[in-house]
């Protein structure tokens, strides 16, 4: 099994639900970190959701709802916690204003 490390960025979150990542076939992933940088002077909010499609339904997790973020900072998510997402399952992202808002996930791969 090899264990390797990735990111995967979304560079300007839009309005509508977007896919951050997906997790390929015959692998498991697990998160390590999320960045989510607000680069407007005013507060966002983001929602962050995992789809686990390992389940005979698939079903929809609310990671963050709708969390406000302060004009020009940041928020770390996961800091010090890790997700494990299995095969082809996704996350998904979206922010009250586009363009505004990057997200860098930060995970690894074992394959």
């Amino acid at each position: 099994m090899a264990n390797t490390f990735k990111n995967s960025k979304y560079i300007d979150v839009t309005t509508s639900v977007v896919t951050l990542y997906t997790v390929p076939s015959s692998t498991t992933t697990v998160l390590l970190g999320l960045m989510i940088s607000n680069k407007n002077a005013s507060a966002r909010t983001v929602t962050v959701n995992w789809i686990d499609t390992s389940v005979h339904a698939a079903t929809t997790t609310s990671l963050l709802n709708e969390v406000s973020i302060p004009g020009d900072t940041s928020l770390e998510v996961f800091a010090g916690q890790k997700i494990v997402l299995e095969a082809t399952d996704v996350l998904k992202i979206l922010a009250s204003a586009t363009s505004s808002i990057d997200a860098t996930l930060s995970l690894m791969e074992i394959t």
